[in-house]
């Protein structure tokens, strides 16, 4: 018999094993790469440093000249070669970053000497070998991979690129997402709402919740409830992007046809429910060959599912090499009880290394000044019971970066 109801970690399971990397990759400019997944493995072209060089302003000496006067016979400045080679009882002047001359065995900062006439200076009796300088290839030598593919590029390792003059990389496309709501109870923000309907909100926090994590994102409209208008809607979805979020309509109820417009397009479900709140609903497969997720409309639902679940799948997709929902250890602020019998997940907010519940959790999956109000979200096992004041708490913060490892998020 078909398992009907996953929790949070067997459905994460269940989906990264069905989801295969889409390897479409392109070059894109050194300035346009952040965010950016790579493509392609980085090798080190250039040792860094690539010459020993100064790491401070200062004089290059021989050690044996520790305590004495030395005569300053050149002045090296960052860029230009050296001239002059150091001979015993001779010093260099150097600068920050500038080549070490032939013959220096250390560099003495220059709140360290003592000028004793011209050109000449004391130096200090204390010298340790190789000080204040940058060795070649102290760092990394040429050959040395640098980064992996799939590792998502940020500004530091975009300036790494740029140490080994790289002017572009190949990193994969962004998948392009293509979010529908549906519901008649729905009109769009533009639109006027009738006595009995609300303004779509979920599309704009599912679509840049998307966009937030990286990815491009397609608005196709509402679907309301018409199975028909619904399975033309990502038949022309699917055409034009890599996947889909539905939200709404995925239930059990009357008007609910997500399931069954879904079948009706041959798609093949992973799974249709979670022992997990909010969200029990949630639906994901493939559908002519791409993944889709039917999510449920209240919003925290809809939210908790795309961080824990679609966005992860997402990102495996797309060629990323970290994937999974990652989180920080929070000392608990307020006990609270947990009741039923499902993963539960709650909101609240992360501040100096402390985790506070929002209202108490107290509050309905369909609100949104709850999730307006919160940073972060922690999940319960089934068995927790009661959660102390002073406990320390897996969290997940939401702009926290993803993970490479799994490491299992959910308090047991």
């Amino acid at each position: 018999m078909t398992k009907t109801s996953f929790s949070i970690s067997e459905a994460l399971a269940l989906l990264l094993s069905k989801i295969e990397p889409n390897a479409q990759s392109e070059s894109v400019a050194l300035f346009s790469c952040a965010g950016r997944a790579l493509a392609e493995d980085i090798t080190a072209r250039r040792a860094l440093p690539p010459f020993d060089n100064s790491a401070m302003d200062g004089y290059a000496i021989k050690l044996a000249d520790a305590g004495a006067i030395a005569r300053v016979t050149d002045t090296v400045f960052a860029g230009s070669a050296p001239a002059k080679a150091v001979g015993k009882g001779e010093a260099i002047k150097i600068m920050t970053g500038a080549g070490v001359p032939e013959g220096a065995e250390a560099i003495v900062m220059i709140e360290h000497i003592e000028i004793v006439g011209e050109n000449l200076i004391k130096l200090p009796s204390a010298i340790a070998p190789n000080q204040h300088i940058r060795l070649a290839g102290e760092e990394f030598g040429a050959g040395v991979k640098l980064l992996r593919a799939g590792e998502r590029l940020n500004a530091v390792k975009t300036a790494l690129l740029a140490s080994q003059g790289i002017m572009s990389a190949s990193v994969y496309k962004r998948l392009k997402i293509a979010v529908i709501s549906s519901g008649d109870e729905l009109v769009e923000p533009w639109q006027t709402p009738a006595p009995f309907q609300i303004f779509n909100s979920n599309a704009a926090a599912i679509a840049l919740s998307l966009e937030e994590a990286g990815f491009e994102t397609s608005y196709e409209g509402l679907g309301g409830d018409d199975p028909a208008l619904l399975a033309q809607m990502i038949q022309k979805a699917l055409a034009a992007n890599d996947a889909l979020v539905v939200t709404g309509g995925v239930s059990a109820g009357d008007a609910d046809y997500s399931r069954r417009v879904f079948e009706s397009l041959n798609a093949e479900i992973f799974f249709h429910g979670l022992n997990f709140k909010p969200g029990k609903p949630t639906m994901a497969g493939r559908v002519f060959g791409k993944p889709f997720f039917a999510l449920p409309g209240n919003p925290m639902s809809a939210l908790a599912n795309l961080y824990m679940l679609a966005l992860p799948a997402f990102r495996k997709l797309q060629g990323d090499l970290a994937v999974y929902s990652d989180f920080c250890v929070a000392e608990n602020a307020e006990p609270f009880e947990i009741k039923g019998d499902r993963d539960t997940a709650f909101l609240g907010v992360l501040k100096s290394g402390r985790w506070r519940i929002t209202r108490g959790g107290k509050y309905g999956s369909g609100m949104l000044l709850p999730l307006a109000k919160s940073d972060s979200f922690a999940i319960f096992s089934k068995s927790v019971r009661e959660v102390k004041a002073g406990e320390a708490i897996k969290v997940i913060p939401l702009d926290r970066f993803p993970g490479v490892a799994p490491d299992d998020p959910i308090n047991r």
